[in-house]
């Protein structure tokens, strides 16, 4: 195929504004657009080469596949083999745990798949993991793997109906990351489907420029390259993405590749040599540069680098990246340096080698939050990293805790419920999207442990739906069902709670691969950072309540309506009565009240303007607020607070998202209940 100087400097243009974007520039805010116009070059530079092959007979599935191995997986491989040694010395349990997962992901090019459970691209702790950019390669590798496939069954149709399939396809896709970002926004960033329309805008583009050429139009040259620097300087982290927003950068990427000729302004300015040589060492630059800032970050324990850090390892991003193409992507591209049979057997083994140390890696990370749990009971707050919450919460009651006079169960809707707010020693158990097992487990644990007198209990509304797809509690269930089993059984009161407490099995105990980490680990103390450090939205006071960072706490009312429709479906898309969880609700709080225990519904308030989009359009809100009362009633316990942030004087201002009251407005809950 005819080499087009424009295109790698189109790759500069791609890779710098997403290495300035992680190092924390605020000028290159949309700097994450980058990996967009990358989708769109790989879409038009593979399906070039595809239908060249196909018209002209001699394509070949495996020679694709091998053409593809020599260009990516030699510096990939690199990159990662570099980084396990330092993510075993430098990094937490919990982000080692993480790391695992991520490599099995990459072994498997689905670490998009993986990246997708585990955290959002923009959370602060993605700044933390080394490998979380190789979510973009996973999306390519999925389109290397399924495109070429779907050109060979798609041939025999012809060359114009395939083209109109591919735009049929990239039509959907885009109307899917519309949807997506409303309702399932972190599976519509990583996940193909929704970012295959980026890439079919290159296939599209590809077939054009093979039927016409690349034609000659400085003008819509010139708005291409505008439109891509527009997104890469205007864009945030706020706007949806990928959405309609998308089509800036990539349409840009589009119209290059269709108008700008060689002689072209945009074209000569694109194939100057700088632009060109950091085009050709563009992937690899991509590949470390992440690392670098993530490992800095950690072993410095601190999200934000200063401007000389930055600055610093952008160019040790570039130096490393040279180095790399020169000794590694280069020779790896001759044939005469490796067989096809090399090239695959090195690619197999290296593959199973990485998921391999994946799986050494989760090994060597077990039990992590249960010596987290420990680390809380003799400090004030760590920093738990969105860890399993609820084996972090068991391990809590596995330590010698203070008696306190109430507990709060629940999910992060009431983790704002302290000391400060009620007037009263407590112990939160709250965990992420709790469900009513999750409150059986820890209430009833807890009142063993601790002997409290009150519990408020989240009355979300998902207890209550049979369809909350809420399972998470699953990993402590051993603790859910021996409560459970014992609540069911008697309602008398336990006279030796102590005795009573559920044996946990700790699983902390060290295996080989946590001894061997052990001999190599750096103390960098980030288990336990100041209140101004490492991710402060992952905190856990020792009264168990949530640290929120100053960047969420300071969301404005603009960004929190972004987030509206999806919380308005979340756990609730589709709902039934789940007459189990009525059930276990009614047991559970039976059985509080037979231990003397004063039991309190908190009916968490959602932002005013959310509670009034679920006036209009999710009315069941408002009846199940109605059935907590009903119940809080007939069971004679109290309730307080209600789903309407605005009855409970809780302005917009006072929420984190949609969904996630300031203490602020917790504390009018508690004063209204006192009225």
């Amino acid at each position: 195929m005819k080499y087009r100087a424009e295109i790698d400097g189109l790759r500069a243009l791609a890779v710098v504004p997403v290495i300035l974007f992680h190092a924390g520039f605020e000028l290159f805010s949309g700097g994450f657009v980058g990996v967009d116009v990358f989708f769109v070059i790989s879409g038009y530079l593979i399906t070039t080469i595809l239908i060249e092959d196909l018209e002209n007979q001699r394509f070949s599935l495996v020679s694709f596949y091998e053409r593809r191995a020599r260009r990516i997986l030699p510096a990939l491989f690199f990159v990662i083999f570099v980084c396990i040694p330092f993510a075993w010395m430098v990094l937490s349990d919990a982000a080692l745990d993480k790391f695992g997962s991520g490599l099995i992901g990459v072994s498997l090019f689905l670490s998009n798949v993986v990246f997708w459970k585990q955290q959002g691209y923009f959370d602060e702790s993605a700044e933390l993991n080394p490998i979380l950019h190789t979510w973009s390669l996973a999306v390519e590798e999925q389109y290397y793997v399924l495109f070429p496939i779907f050109l060979i069954l798609a041939w025999r149709f012809g060359k114009n109906r395939v083209f109109w399939m591919i735009i049929v396809m990239a039509a959907i896709s885009l109307l899917l990351s519309e949807w997506g970002w409303r309702n399932q926004a972190t599976a519509n960033f990583y996940l193909a489907p929704t970012r295959a329309w980026e890439l079919f805008a290159g296939s599209i583009a590809a077939f054009v420029v093979q039927k016409q050429g690349v034609q000659k139009n400085n003008i819509l040259a010139l708005f291409g390259l505008a439109a891509i620097i527009f997104s890469i300087f205007f864009y945030d982290e706020t706007t949806p993405f990928p959405s309609v927003y998308a089509l800036v950068p990539v349409l840009g990427v589009v119209l290059l590749v269709l108008y700008a000729d060689k002689d072209t302004i945009a074209a000569r300015l694109l194939s100057t040599r700088g632009f060109v040589g950091i085009g050709l060492i563009s992937y690899s630059a991509y590949l470390w540069h992440q690392p670098l800032f993530a490992f800095f970050r950690v072993y410095n324990n601190e999200v934000t680098l200063n401007v000389y850090a930055s600055l610093g390892f952008f160019v040790l991003s570039l130096v490393l990246a040279y180095l790399s193409w020169r000794f590694i992507e280069k020779p790896f591209r001759r044939k005469a340096n490796f067989s096809k049979l090399s090239i695959f057997s090195l690619g197999i083994g290296s593959l199973l080698l990485i998921y391999a140390f994946g799986y050494a890696s989760k090994q060597a990370s077990v039990g992590g939050e249960y010596r987290l749990a420990y680390e809380l009971s003799t400090n004030s707050y760590v920093y738990f990293e969105n860890s399993d919450e609820r084996k972090f919460m068991e391990g809590r009651l596995l330590y010698p805790l203070s008696l306190v006079d109430s507990v709060v169960v629940g999910s992060s809707r009431v983790m704002q419920i302290n000391s400060s707010v009620i007037g009263d020693n407590i112990q939160s158990f709250t965990v992420s999207g709790a469900s009513i097992e999750d409150d059986i487990a820890f209430g009833l644990e807890a009142l063993a442990k601790l002997h409290y007198e009150n519990i408020y209990i989240s009355a979300d509304p998902w207890l209550l739906n049979r369809n909350h797809g809420q399972n998470r509690y699953q990993s402590v269930d051993d603790l859910y069902s021996y409560w459970a089993t014992r609540m069911h059984s008697s309602l008398s009161p336990m006279p030796f709670l102590n005795n009573d407490a559920h044996t946990v099995n700790n699983s902390s105990e060290s295996n080989y691969f946590r001894t061997l980490r052990s001999l190599i680990m750096i103390d960098t103390k980030n288990n336990i950072p100041s209140h101004s450090d490492i991710e402060a939205v992952a905190k856990k006071s020792y009264d168990g309540s949530h640290i929120y960072n100053e960047r969420y706490a300071m969301s404005s009312n603009e960004n929190i309506s972004v987030g509206f429709r999806g919380l308005l479906n979340y756990a609730m898309e589709d709902f039934e009565y789940d007459v189990e969880a009525i059930s276990n609700l009614e047991s559970f709080v039976s059985y509080l009240k037979q231990n003397s225990v004063n039991v309190t519904l908190v009916l968490s308030p959602y932002h005013p303007q959310l509670y009034q989009l679920m006036q209009a359009e999710r009315p069941i809100f408002l009846e199940l607020e109605s059935w907590f009362r009903e119940f809080a009633n007939e069971n004679e316990i109290q309730i307080i607070g209600s789903y309407d942030g605005g009855r409970v004087g809780c302005r917009g201002d006072e929420f984190y998202d949609g969904m996630h009251p300031k203490g602020s407005c917790i504390v009018k809950i508690f004063a209204t209940s006192n009225e």
